[in-house]
């Protein structure tokens, strides 16, 4: 664009606000009224990009465009040069005397005596071009324009108002615009959502904790993260940084940027250049520190004081850094190899008690060759890490330093470490090298571990568990438990993909390990394997209850049984509790997977709301992770709940996604979950006979609990669609499941099954046995629909009044769980009945009045369940199905019961 430099980043991010200011001033000048506007900020703040943008916005506009430039700033009229330098041939247009006047000053024969006139020429010729087509002036670097061309700007700029002109300026601090009293725009530090967008766009991946060490090390500014991120090596890209010193191990970054910086670096004094390598060896910030480490390199309180004065480091009291956070990786890079290892000594050396692991990291920072010493002390920082991520960084670099036969060990935890936190790509480079210098079985077991974890969270669960497999051959003569918990983990990603033959395999495997007969692990063993062998059967509770109850093993047992857990009970505590505890312990890599769980807990609950915001801060997760096989369990859990929201777009769109991976990898339970959630989507609209065929196309490959879930719905659908006979095999898989897993839930939606294949009294029968079992039971959703299906069924028989209390009571739960078309249909049925009574208290049981009577005194929920002896959730439950009887919607509107009548 015209003779504006391309550089910096071109791309805008976080700068909308500016963007619109700098369009108004653009529709003002095409409307005849022009203006001025100053852009400040920062180097690489994004000025330049700006300029670019209102270039490109500029339709229909004549565009006119310069920059100043250090080296010319002393030269009269350079800059004005060059932004008229285009439109020179109009000179002659003007007014012989405007014409030699701004000759004169583009040339040679320029006299200070003529500035007068060039300005008014200068004014003159802008506005002969815009009579022609409106104009808009560019100009970058205004710092750096000539003091000449700088005034005859700012007379022009004050003066289009009637113009059809728009001048834009971009200027650090500083220079003739900094203070010209013309309207300006301050360019603020991007914020983080903004900078994290901005760094997602590279072609680099980065995994999280880089990408969040960048952004705090950039400070907001757009061009320092370009550049700090393209100063990564790729095991930095991966997230294995010096947690102390983020340009330990970073390499220099060549380029005009560092170049222009290091010019001015050049002339420093020597004794301020040992001070601002310490401080850019450190990420505290610790004023103490740096001082203390600046003084053995030989630089004291008046170095500290140039660098003040010159505008290079900013300090208070306590801290200091560098005003701006370029400068800083200029000085770092700047320097020798030997000067950096100094700067990193003099840290360590003076580092105080309370900073031991800094101690540490510095003198690692300045260590070469091998050092068993510090590679101990590395390994127990690690050891006592109260996060996943520094714990593997800790490792690596431990391994470094240790001798040959710890290495393997060193890195097969840090790979180990790496899965914890996220680190995939990390994690599969680390375990790689373990493997190569792996001298014992138990650290080659631990490589299979993580291999097979990578594989699983990457979308290939068989392979995974194959490997755990394997690699229980090299330890389970000496090591049994470690070989258990290794096909512990085998069990888990067997019934991730409802692989039946999978799980057989690893029932051998689990007979193979030869356990003491005194091992309480005997009785995991025997019941991991009567789980296998109840696949086609669905495993008797019990068993899998014990399996949740097993913490002989640790955390990995435990979240292998989980899924077993909920699957069977639903228990959101159990979930909630592993969510805990993965950040506790700086797990950020297991979240995914934890959040999984506790939205399916939830989801099973009937909490819709807040299982689509765990699935929805799951998935996210899962994405930033790279996690390709747990993002698509999420997209497909909320595809689920978009269906039961009726939400077709979103539901089609997550679905879309869902089944991008698992269709690839073959994971039969999300392919399950996702025909589910479209046929939930049909059924919900009343497209009965779509949703049977989606439910009947899902092969039945002995995920019989996916099947059991899905069952309630495939029998409406048969029952919907006219074909009662085809609902005979999910009402058998269903009543098979609530005899291994007796729950009132459970009971509740068998007996609302055999209602919609009965008639008559028959059906009236199942139909109020299954909200007798509800009420026992903790699942709304379900409840509601089965109070919409008997509603239904009283309303065609006729019974119109009592259909209307089951109606009422459904729909105002369905509204409450976001079940859109659910609750359509339960209101359009009570339409279909009448207008809704509001003396439907009779319905009221006896429990129901007492609580309806205390909450209109103004008792709260958990006033009533102390005075009743009740939990508060019963007490909400039962005013939330008491409302509807009553012909209200809220505890608000009790006010308008007469109370006389409930008794």
């Amino acid at each position: 664009m015209g003779n504006i430099p391309a550089k910096g980043v071109l791309v805008l991010y976080g700068r909308k606000a500016e963007q619109a200011q700098i369009g108004r001033l653009l529709a003002e000048a095409m409307s005849g009224a022009g203006g001025t506007l100053v852009v400040k900020g920062a180097m690489g703040a994004g000025k330049s990009a700006l300029l670019h943008d209102a270039a490109t916005e500029a339709d229909g506009m004549r565009v006119l465009s310069a920059a100043g430039f250090e080296s010319e700033a002393g030269q009269p009229y350079a800059s004005l040069g060059l932004l008229l330098r285009p439109v020179l041939a109009r000179v002659d247009d003007l007014p012989s005397a405007d014409a030699r006047a701004l000759r004169a000053a583009l040339s040679a024969a320029y006299r200070a005596e003529d500035h007068a006139a060039t300005r008014v020429a200068l004014l003159s010729l802008l506005s002969g071009l815009a009579a022609e087509r409106p104009l808009l002036c560019l100009i970058d670097d205004a710092q750096w324009l000539d003091r000449l061309s700088a005034d005859a700007l700012m007379f022009a700029a004050r003066r289009l108002g009637s113009e059809p002109i728009a001048l834009v300026v971009a200027t650090r601090d500083g220079g003739p615009f900094a203070a010209a009293r013309l309207p300006e725009s301050r360019l603020r530090p991007l914020d983080r959502a903004s900078a994290a967008e901005m760094l997602a766009a590279r072609p680099q991946r980065l995994a999280p904790q880089a990408r969040d060490r960048i952004i705090g090390e950039s400070r907001g500014n757009p061009l320092a993260l370009a550049e700090l991120a393209a100063c990564l090596t790729p095991e930095q890209r991966s997230g294995r940084l010096n947690p102390y010193a983020f340009h330990d191990g970073t390499r220099a970054n060549p380029g005009q940027v560092l170049e222009d910086l290091g010019r001015g670096l050049q002339r420093i004094p020597a004794s301020v250049k040992s001070l601002l390598l310490v401080v850019a060896a450190d990420d505290t910030g610790d004023l103490a520190l740096v001082t203390a480490a600046a003084a053995r390199l030989g630089a004291g309180p008046a170095e500290l004081e140039y660098t003040e004065r010159h505008g290079l480091l900013e300090a208070d009291g306590l801290t200091v850094r560098f005003a701006h956070p370029l400068t800083r990786m200029a000085v770092y890079h700047e320097a020798t190899t030997t000067g950096r290892r100094a700067a990193h000594w003099a840290l360590a050396e003076s580092a105080d008690e309370g900073q031991a692991e800094l101690r540490v990291w510095h003198s690692a920072a300045a260590t070469t060759g091998p050092c068993p010493e510090l590679s101990a002390e590395l390994e127990l920082i690690a050891e006592r890490a109260g996060d996943a991520w520094p714990a593997c960084a800790a490792y690596e670099r431990a391994a470094g330093f240790a001798q040959r036969r710890h290495r393997g060990r060193l890195l097969a935890a840090a790979a180990r470490a790496a899965v914890d936190a996220g680190l995939l790509d990390a994690a599969a480079d680390l375990a790689r090298r373990a493997l190569r210098l792996a001298s014992d079985a138990d650290t080659r077991a631990e490589v299979a571990r993580v291999d097979a974890e990578v594989d699983f969270e990457r979308g290939s669960p068989a392979t995974g568990a194959g490997k755990l497999i394997e690699g229980t051959v090299l330890i389970r003569e000496r090591a049994p438990a470690k070989a258990m918990l290794m096909l512990a983990e085998a069990f888990r990603y067997a019934w991730a993909v409802a692989d039946a033959g999978l799980l057989r395999e690893v029932e051998a495997a689990l007979r193979a390990v030869p356990l003491p007969a005194d091992s309480p692990l005997t009785s995991l063993t025997a019941q991991l394997c009567a789980v296998v062998r109840s696949w086609d059967g669905l495993g008797p509770v019990e068993v899998l209850a014990e399996i949740a109850r097993q913490d002989l093993l640790g955390d990995q047992l435990v979240a292998a049984s989980l899924d077993l857990r909920i699957a069977v009970t639903a228990e959101c505590e159990a979930a909630e509790g592993y969510v805990a505890e993965c950040g506790r312990n700086g797990m950020a890599g297991r979240l995914p997977y934890a959040l999984q769980l506790l939205a399916r807990a939830q989801l099973h609950r009937g909490m819709h709301a807040e299982a689509r915001a765990t699935a929805a801060a799951g998935l996210d997760l899962a994405v930033e992770f790279g996690q390709p096989h747990r993002a698509s369990h999420l997209s497909g859990l909320l595809g689920w709940l978009a269906a039961v929201a009726g939400d077709d777009e979103r539901c089609v769109a997550l679905v879309k996604d869902a089944l991008g991976h698992a269709e690839a990898q073959e994971i039969a339970p999300v392919r399950a979950l996702c025909a589910w959630a479209l046929a939930l989507l049909d059924l919900g609209h009343g497209r009965n006979v779509e949703a049977l065929t989606r439910l009947e196309g899902i092969p039945r490959d002995g995920a019989w609990i996916g099947a059991a879930r899905r069952a309630p719905d495939q029998v409406e659908a048969a029952v919907r669609s006219g074909r009662p006979d085809r609902a005979a095999f999910p009402l058998s898989v269903l009543e098979a499941w609530a005899r291994a897993h007796p729950t009132p839930d459970a009971e509740a939606l068998v007996e609302r099954c055999r209602a919609l294949t009965a008639t008559g009294e028959q059906a009236e029968r199942h139909y109020v046995n299954a909200l007798r079992e509800h009420e026992r039971g903790d699942q709304p959703y379900e409840h509601a629909r089965t109070e919409l299906a008997f509603g239904e069924w009283l309303r065609r028989a006729r019974r119109r009044a009592e259909s209307r209390v089951h109606l009422g009571a459904c729909a105002t739960v369905f509204e409450r769980v976001g079940a859109t078309p659910w609750a359509a249909r339960a209101r359009a049925e009570l339409e279909a009945t009448g207008r809704p009574a509001r003396n439907a208290r009779g319905a009221l049981t006896p429990q129901q009045l007492q609580i309806v009577q205390l909450a209109a005194t103004g008792a709260s929920n958990r006033d009533i369940a102390d005075r009743l002896f009740l939990s508060p959730r019963t007490v909400g439950n039962h005013l939330y199905r008491a409302f509807p009887k009553l012909g209200i919607r809220s505890r608000a509107e009790l006010g308008d019961v007469n109370l006389d009548d409930l008794i």
